[in-house]
């Protein structure tokens, strides 16, 4: 492969590059972090405060960190604070055992109110943290397909809306033109008929119910991409033809 003719300069070396310069650990990534065995009820019960927006500091820097969550995060709860740190570490290198134990222990004994609190960019970094951290195959696979899912509906819409046409309004459909050929010379898929998206949505939805503590996210999110008109999940349901529920 030719790296000055990839997409993206440098090609996949670059990108490792990228990657590993954003793994750079925290200097002090355990004065982040409480004990283990911290009252997670209170910390839901306990609500941030107006934070100013800190100056841009060190990358590496865990009081810097801090500062920009309290900012980011004000007006929601301690325990949003410390389910946003615990994935700001273990999103890095050689990450603390205590990391990963909090996260997983806030979806296991707080998961329904991290669900309905959190807001949607959360859930879906939870949903890369299990991806990478997760206890089971189930976490780990679902994590892995929620947090692909959500990233390639916003790679995919980010640049359709500025066409500025509304993202609940798919394109028109027209006749006797030509089309384009699909990216990697795929076969394009039969709107009307496909079963693409719901073997998709049918194999994420089956690692969530698999796993108690993987289930309200997955829950949270999938029930988004079911109701929300708004993705390319809703648009192409203009195409289709409509099935009875019991999938014949």
């Amino acid at each position: 492969m030719d790296l000055d003719q990839t997409l993206y300069p440098g090609g996949y070396y670059h990108i490792m590059r990228f990657l590993d310069r954003k793994e750079t650990p925290f200097t002090d990534p355990l004065s982040l972090l409480p004990p283990e065995n911290v009252d997670l009820t209170q910390l839901a019960g306990r609500m941030l405060p107006d934070a100013p927006e800190p100056p841009p500091g060190d990358w590496t820097d865990p009081a810097a960190k801090d500062a920009e969550m309290r900012h980011l995060l004000a007006g929601q709860s301690e325990l949003a604070l410390l389910h946003a740190l615990t994935i700001a570490i273990l999103r890095r290198r050689d990450p603390p055992d205590r990391a990963r134990a909090l996260f997983l222990r806030m979806w296991r004994e707080q998961g329904v109110f991290l669900a309905r609190e959190l807001p949607v960019r959360w859930l879906v970094s939870a949903a890369t943290t299990f991806a990478d951290h997760g206890d089971t195959m189930d976490q780990r696979l679902g994590g892995l397909g929620l947090s692909m899912l959500f990233d390639l509906v916003t790679l995919h819409d980010s640049e359709r809306r500025l066409s500025g046409r509304p993202n609940d309004s798919g394109f028109p459909r027209v006749k006797g033109k030509k089309r384009g050929s699909m990216a990697f010379d795929m076969y394009a898929y039969p709107l009307p008929v496909g079963d693409t998206d719901r073997y998709m949505l049918a194999r994420l939805w089956r690692y969530t119910e698999n796993d108690a503590v993987l289930h309200p996210l997955g829950k949270r999110l999938m029930h988004m991409v079911m109701t929300d008109p708004r993705s390319i999940f809703g648009r192409i349901q203009r195409y289709k033809k409509r099935r009875p529920p019991d999938g014949s």
